[in-house]
């Protein structure tokens, strides 16, 4: 979905590092692609005399994955847009079982019949003090393929309507920027606001908009934020040109994902679904994004007060908040009907534990050519597949089963995910190990998000694979840029494929890949063309990427003890309760969750400290395993709500949850932060026994598998 909306930092931190690698680059060569991935020798959760069967069958996973494999892939999927319910995604599904069948492989097809909205007619008219119809599609060449097939500039669940009114400039449409124009004497109410991409989620800007009054919103891509004011644009280079559209979804994925008629069920057949009119996720006010080539004439015929400093854009001239003297007619016509999407799985049966199942997955929808997000995680998965293929027709099994999914529906609202989620939660509930995410891929910045368990595999892995362009392994290249220190692994909030297992099921999850620096996402030019001259040449990093995560999913899938590290975990958390804390606890005590997270560590370190006394022996015990790696299973399950949370029972996690006015962003600790921000102190104080009893579960489980 918005990559650029997410929280990424750890895909963009460390892009002021790229000068000192390239420097680098000449002293790196002695590091081969062997010796960057081989130097790494200790396998968390292995038992000893294991380690050079596993690595050997890593090395295999590795040397398999091929670029041009990937390359080849990647342009017959870019070739023709596969927007969410169009023919091109048939045609896209089509191609893909196609190739994987050619392979060997055994592809299954999950369809789900959710509720899709597609444009008949987008207009945006300029109606004060001059009349103007805006363009709402890029001036792409007359033989582009399919250029017929390209959708306008459009936000996906808009209402349909037909709204005219003043302008107001609203900055990034955050609250506290809703808030500075009522401390300026500016109302929205019954007028249409502006607002420019970033800082929070696309659907928060219409969601608080329409609650302060607008009857309609417009979204631009500002120059300062991805467009020339970065750098050369495209095609000359990777950031944003003035007629390209940040097209998106705008469903309130923050209250829940997934097909907005069958919140927590499936959307399968003889489901009941409710009225789109009790919809809790979809807008309510007609919105439609613009390039700033096309906001550049409605932004400058502003008048009013002049906008603050921090509001101020790229574009050369001052930016003001309006004035009766400008405004705008939004016009949309917009078809709503229930569809079919297909999510693609591809399953390789574990041989000790088939019922015990990780996921790798990513979606395989695209709001245009798509070639970075996310053709570039659909076709490094396909490949995965083909390599992991190839070694099962040797005789390797994984000892737990490994699943590789393309979702459908991603860009509209994670739907293909959260419907599969949602449809065999009882099975992922028991079983699922880990999920493991891939979006947005073909960049050359290493980033990561996971939950805290999963940390020091994310940088085990690291260590034994090599990032493209420095010839060092992923792990000496992030200290390289990072001064010598480790890079972080973001939290995660939601606006991937994540969210349903993770927020919904409480399945441990990461998110892995190699982001761009550039502004063509979600525009006609995210295609062939930008990903191989600008963002990734020969597709390496894409397979790295595929390797990255095919060696999370081995250590995952054969590891007689699950690589997981809830000490880690409880220390982020207590590190969390710190942070409440210094904002104020409405009179509430915070000293018994506080020594309820310590429990929880304490009785981390010992289960860890077992499990390693446990692999190092002479004779691991099959029931010892077994109860071990159950609790860890377990443990992040017990971090689930069933009930939910108090604003959004979807949501059921107490660790992590997306921000209410940020859609994307994690909010730790959601259900005391919200209850903090309404300063309800009953609410605040029920969620702090809530988390007690979760912290308390966690600690029993892991002491449990120690006796």
């Amino acid at each position: 979905m918005g990559k650029h909306e997410k929280s990424r930092s750890s895909r963009t931190k460390y892009m002021a590092g790229s000068m000192a690698l390239a420097l680098l680059a000449s002293v790196a060569l002695p590091f081969t692609h062997a010796s960057a991935e081989t130097k790494q020798q200790d396998l968390t959760g292995f038992a000893k005399g294991t380690y050079e069967k596993q690595l050997q069958f890593e090395e295999q996973l590795k040397n398999g994955i091929k670029e041009n494999k990937i390359k080849t892939y990647s342009r017959a999927l870019s070739k023709r847009p596969a927007l969410v319910g169009t023919k091109g995604n048939d045609a896209g599904v089509k191609y893909a079982l196609n190739q994987l069948r050619k392979e060997g492989l055994d592809p299954k097809v999950h369809t789900y019949d959710v509720y899709l909205s597609h444009p008949n007619s987008v207009s945006v008219t300029q109606t004060a003090p001059f009349e103007r119809k805006l363009n709402v599609m890029e001036n792409l060449k007359r033989n582009t393929p399919f250029k017929n097939e390209v959708v306008e500039g459009y936000n996906a669940y808009s209402p349909s309507g037909n709204v005219e009114g003043e302008l107001v400039y609203a900055n990034y449409g955050t609250p506290e920027d809703f808030e500075t124009l009522k401390m300026q004497g500016v109302s929205v109410k019954d007028k249409i606001v502006i607002v420019r991409y970033g800082k929070n989620f696309r659907g928060v800007k219409p969601d608080l908009a329409s609650q302060n009054g607008a009857k309609g919103v417009l979204i631009y891509s500002d120059p300062k934020d991805d467009g020339y004011v970065k750098g050369p644009v495209y095609p000359d280079g990777p950031w944003r040109p003035s007629d390209a559209i940040q097209r998106g979804s705008i469903l309130y994925i923050y209250n829940y994902p997934g097909d907005p008629l069958t919140p927590g069920k499936a959307s399968v057949n003889g489901v009941n679904r409710i009225k789109a009119k009790n919809a809790d996720s979809l807008p309510r006010i007609p919105t439609t994004p613009i390039s700033y080539g096309e906001a550049k004439g409605l932004l400058q015929a502003m008048g009013g007060k002049e906008a603050p400093k921090d509001w101020q854009g790229g574009l050369p001239f001052k930016y003001h908040l309006g004035s009766a003297a400008s405004k705008a007619r939004i016009n949309l016509d917009i078809k709503y009907e229930t569809k079919p999407i297909n999510d693609i799985t591809v399953t390789f049966k574990g041989s000790k534990y088939p019922n015990e199942k990780v996921v790798i997955g990513g979606h395989r929808d695209t709001w245009t050519y798509g070639s970075s997000d996310n053709i570039s995680s659909w076709a490094t998965i396909m490949e995965t597949a083909r390599s992991l293929g190839k070694l099962y027709e040797q005789g390797w099994r994984p000892d737990r089963t490994i699943v590789l999914a393309g979702w459908d529906g991603e860009e509209y609202g994670l739907l293909g995910s959260t419907e599969y989620a949602e449809q065999h939660q009882k099975d992922l509930i028991k079983n699922a190990v880990a999920y493991i995410n891939m979006d947005g891929i073909a960049g050359q910045f290493f980033g990561a998000g996971a939950v805290p368990s999963l940390n020091d595999l994310i940088y085990d892995v690291a260590k034994n694979v090599t990032e493209p362009r420095s010839g060092l392994s992923v792990y000496d290249d992030m200290l390289v840029r990072n001064n010598g220190e480790e890079q972080e692994i973001d939290q995660l909030g939601s606006g991937s494929d994540y969210t349903a297992f993770l927020q919904h099921l409480g399945v441990p999850s990461a998110d892995i890949g190699f982001g761009v620096a550039g502004g063509l996402y979600h525009s006609a030019y995210d295609n062939t063309d930008s990903v191989e001259r600008l963002f990734d040449p020969g597709y390496k990093h894409q397979a790295a990427a595929g390797r990255f995560t095919g060696l999370m999913a081995l250590r995952l899938a054969n590891s007689q003890v699950l690589p997981f590290q809830y000490s880690e975990y409880a220390q982020s958390v207590q590190k969390l309760l710190a942070d409440v804390e210094k904002d104020g606890t409405l009179g509430v005590d915070l000293s018994n969750v506080k020594a309820k997270a310590q429990a929880w560590e304490e009785a981390s370190k010992n289960l860890e400290t077992y499990s390693q006394d446990l692999l190092a022996g002479d004779k691991v015990k099959p029931n010892q395993l077994k109860q071990l790696n159950k609790a860890l299973i377990q443990q992040e399950r017990d971090l689930i709500n069933p009930q939910g949370l108090a604003s959004r029972g979807w949501y059921k996690h107490q660790i992590y949850a997306p921000g209410l006015t940020t859609g994307y962003a994690a909010q730790p600790l959601p259900a005391l932060v919200e209850a903090q921000q309404a300063n309800d102190s009953a609410a605040f104080a029920k969620a702090v026994k809530q988390l007690e009893k979760s912290l308390t579960k966690a600690t029993w489980t892991a002491e449990e598998a120690v006796e």
